[in-house]
């Protein structure tokens, strides 16, 4: 009987305390809304790549390497006569295949061809200098010219700038969800960035067109940046 009456007591004893202790939780945890921003800045280029080259064909491996470095040289002394900088010219592609020449019939006929290429990167910081450039290469000896893309030499402030847009961005979308569940909106629990994205400012092009004395048309546009955040916002009862 003693017994009995001792877990009764015990048993008794372990549901006060759990009632105790549920009535005594509170979820600290705040009620969070994850919201994306996006934000972008723009700005005229300031620098500009140019990647031009000379493309030879021989069927004499030895003559199409000779008439490419031939050619080449010239193209160099070209850009620095116009006082581009040997810093800003870059070797970016090399390349030299076979190919198998075929008939009208389709069948191989013996006769190979071999093509040399040889690209240079360009950088110049006179947008105004491109059509001379071009020109002048060409004239030189170049016969493509691959692309032209343009560019910001310094794109901290940029950087900053579409950053603060991306965050405005979050917290306008953020106050019209609070709104519309007809909550509050707390303080900032974690902001998160996804990375800037660089639109790139290409210009393509060959060789027709460029050379015979007169400049080349080539517009800039604007340089822009964007950069994706996630802010969780906590939401207020």
């Amino acid at each position: 009987m003693k017994i009995k009456t001792i877990l009764i007591v015990l048993a008794f004893t372990i549901l006060i305390s759990g009632c105790a202790t549920s009535a005594g939780t509170k979820n600290d945890t705040p009620s969070l809304i994850y919201v994306n921003g996006s934000g972008t800045a723009n700005a005229v280029p300031d620098i500009v790549d140019i990647q031009l080259g000379v493309e030879i064909i021989n069927p004499d491996p030895v003559e199409a390497v000779g008439e490419n470095t031939t050619r080449m040289n010239a193209v160099m002394k070209a850009l620095d006569k116009i006082g581009i900088a040997q810093n800003d010219i870059q070797t970016v592609y090399y390349n030299m295949w076979v190919e198998e020449v075929y008939d009208q019939n389709g069948q191989l006929t013996g006769e190979k061809r071999y093509h040399v290429t040889n690209q240079i990167n360009v950088r110049l910081n006179d947008l105004t200098e491109i059509g001379h450039l071009l020109e002048e290469a060409t004239n030189a000896g170049a016969t493509t010219v691959v692309g032209i893309t343009f560019g910001i030499s310094d794109t901290a402030d940029l950087e900053k700038t579409a950053l603060d847009n991306a965050i405005t961005n979050a917290q306008q979308k953020a106050e019209r969800i609070a709104g519309d569940l007809s909550v509050g909106l707390g303080s900032v629990q974690n902001v998160s960035e996804s990375g800037a994205y660089v639109a790139p400012m290409p210009f393509s092009g060959e060789k027709g067109g460029v050379g015979g004395g007169s400049a080349v048309p080539i517009s800039q546009g604007q340089f822009s940046m964007t950069i994706q955040v996630q802010v969780a916002f906590e939401l207020i009862p």
